[in-house]
């Protein structure tokens, strides 16, 4: 299956360069988190959308990154990435909602900002579930839907369509939390917080780690 928004020969690039100009201060803003949140990874690691590759910067060197990125815009960025960071990388062109791997078959996968994109959530979470092994971990930070009638719901539903069309099919008020809740995880340690930075439609976040 392949979203519409992924692979726009306008869109695709320009999403692209954006990552990698705003990659310095989403270091800033999330790093501290993603450290703790990495921190023990196994070997191998899924990633659904890494982008340009964000997050390697976390990884041990030598991890096999195993990078679910519909966007070939991205995967020449990736590739730079892994090998600034020493990483083992293997780019899969499939969406979260199609991932190829084996039932049971990993031990930690990881999103990043990037469930607000994909067209069928709750597929999306049935795929991560299934090729976790048991007692494996899905870690996520999400921007989410702002508190109903607050200046940033209003905000997220005034930018919504626009930001939907410009970045990745991006859902700017997708209330991410009750899907991640119903998916049939074993354990969820969940945290609502907002993180406040100039990008204003995703101050409202959740982070966490899912146990299967």
């Amino acid at each position: 299956m392949e979203n519409q928004f992924k692979n726009n020969a306008i869109r695709g690039p320009i999403n692209s360069w954006l990552l990698r100009i705003i990659s310095a201060y989403m270091h800033y803003k999330f790093g501290e988190m993603k450290r703790v949140l990495f921190k023990d990874h196994p070997g191998t690691v899924v990633e659904i959308g890494p982008g340009r590759g964000e997050n390697m910067r976390y990884l041990r060197k030598g991890t096999h990154l195993i990078a679910i990125e519909p966007n070939v815009h991205m995967h020449a960025g990736l590739t730079k990435t892994a090998q600034k960071y020493g990483i083992n990388l293997e780019i899969r062109s499939l969406t979260g909602e199609a991932i190829d791997l084996d039932d049971e078959s990993c031990e930690f996968v990881v999103s990043t900002l990037v469930l607000c994109t994909v067209e069928d959530l709750e597929q999306c979470l049935k795929q991560v579930k299934r090729i976790l092994k048991p007692s494996g971990k899905f870690v996520f930070i999400e921007h989410v839907k702002a508190r109903d009638n607050s200046v940033l719901a209003m905000i997220q539903n005034l930018l919504h369509r626009p930001w939907h069309y410009c970045f990745e099919g991006c859902h700017t008020n997708r209330d991410i939390q009750p899907f991640i809740e119903s998916a049939g995880f074993n354990r969820l340690e969940i945290e609502s917080y907002n993180l406040y930075s100039v990008i204003v439609p995703i101050i409202p976040q959740i982070r966490g780690i899912a146990f299967k």
